[in-house]
């Protein structure tokens, strides 16, 4: 009996421990759990911060990038300007030689035909008067001759000069398109580069894509789905813009901001004259809020920027960022759509929904980068 009461004593010992310790046991699991999640948690924070680090120092060379690649679009521009130029001088440089060995033919021919008759055979064939008349005149035509022979001197050396022009002009285009297609591939690899740090980041990205592909989806145009986009409060202080924001792409204004637009209502925004695939920025830092295709205006781009300010480009060919992204001014964020001549690119700038002239400001640019 005493042994017994000896074995259930124990098993209560024993029964009490194993209750007094399962508290102990679980505080001490939620304490390493904690500590692995704040490891952890330390750990993303790390990475967050490696990844903005790799990041910024990304959207520096992409930048610089760009700018070495649009000043070589700038430069093909300038020469295929300059060898339409040039094609035109050729042009009209023909068609005055052609007139002045017309009139030479003609002078030269009148030369050859007195030159074979003599004084003596235009007194028996002609009247005195006539034969010293006739003289006179040739005497007459001999400053013509050489006037019209010099002037046809002076054009076929103009036109050597322009072929060479023109050769040379060749020469350097062919160079700079092979700059040009280093280049691209250069930023190729940067792109890819930006494209793996998003993807990276990918998870934090899909609600705002499917709040944006909603919105899209509400918008009934183009000017709604900006109004949708841009934050609901505009009590921030308007910030004063740059006065030498980078333009959006290479090439010329085909429409200006009031002008009259192909469709006839006064333009919000600037169409550029591209050429085909051409790089193009975001003029102004900020962070993307569209990207993708939206009704006709195929792929867009929209870009919020600080004081409310906002960026609208459309006619993109490809787009190399995405929602969220965080941008760079000058940082390139597509091309333009390729074609066998010119493409267009349309940059409209907003405050709080208002369309803004960003004229000057992006003519100031251009001024500076060819001065």
């Amino acid at each position: 009996m005493g042994r017994l009461n000896g074995v259930l004593l124990s098993a209560m010992i024993l029964a009490a421990v194993g209750v007094a310790g399962t508290p102990a046991l679980a505080a001490s699991n939620v304490k390493a759990e904690l500590a692995a999640k704040k490891a952890e948690s330390a750990q993303l924070a790390q990475k967050s911060k490696e990844l903005a680090g790799q990041m910024d120092a990304l959207k520096s060379r992409l930048v610089t990038t760009t700018k070495t690649l649009r000043d070589t679009e700038d430069k093909i521009a300038d020469t295929n300007q300059r060898l339409k130029d040039l094609q035109a001088d050729k042009t009209g440089c023909l068609k005055d030689l052609a007139q002045d060995q017309h009139a030479l033919g003609g002078l030269v021919a009148a030369a050859e035909r007195y030159d074979r008759s003599t004084t003596s055979d235009l007194l028996l064939r002609s009247k005195p008067i006539d034969a010293a008349r006739a003289h006179l005149i040739m005497k007459s035509m001999i400053p013509a001759l050489n006037s019209r022979s010099d002037a046809l001197k002076a054009k076929v050396a103009e036109m050597a000069r322009i072929e060479t022009e023109i050769s040379t002009q060749l020469e350097q285009q062919s160079a700079a398109y092979k700059t040009l297609s280093q280049q691209q591939a250069d930023m190729g690899k940067l792109l890819k580069e930006r494209q793996s740090i998003y993807q990276k980041n990918e998870s934090s990205r899909h609600a705002e894509e499917a709040e944006v592909a909603k919105l899209a989806k509400e918008a009934r145009n183009l000017e709604d789905l900006v109004d949708k986009i841009k934050p609901k409060s505009t009590s921030v202080a308007a910030l004063a813009l740059p006065s030498n924001i980078p333009l959006p792409v290479a090439g010329t204004i085909r429409t200006g901001f009031g002008d009259k637009d192909e469709y006839g209502s006064a333009s919000q925004g600037i169409t550029f004259n591209a050429p085909s695939g051409a790089t193009v920025v975001t003029p102004l830092a900020g962070k993307v809020k569209f990207a993708g295709s939206f009704q006709k205006y195929k792929q867009i781009l929209i870009v919020e920027h600080a004081g409310g300010y906002h960026s609208l480009i459309a006619g993109l060919g490809r787009i190399d960022t995405v929602v969220g992204a965080s941008l760079a001014a000058g940082e390139p964020v597509g091309v333009a759509e390729k074609s066998d001549t010119e493409t267009r690119i349309y940059y409209e700038l907003r405050q709080d929904g208002e369309p803004v002239n960003p004229r000057k400001l992006l003519l100031a640019q251009k001024k500076q980068a060819r001065s």
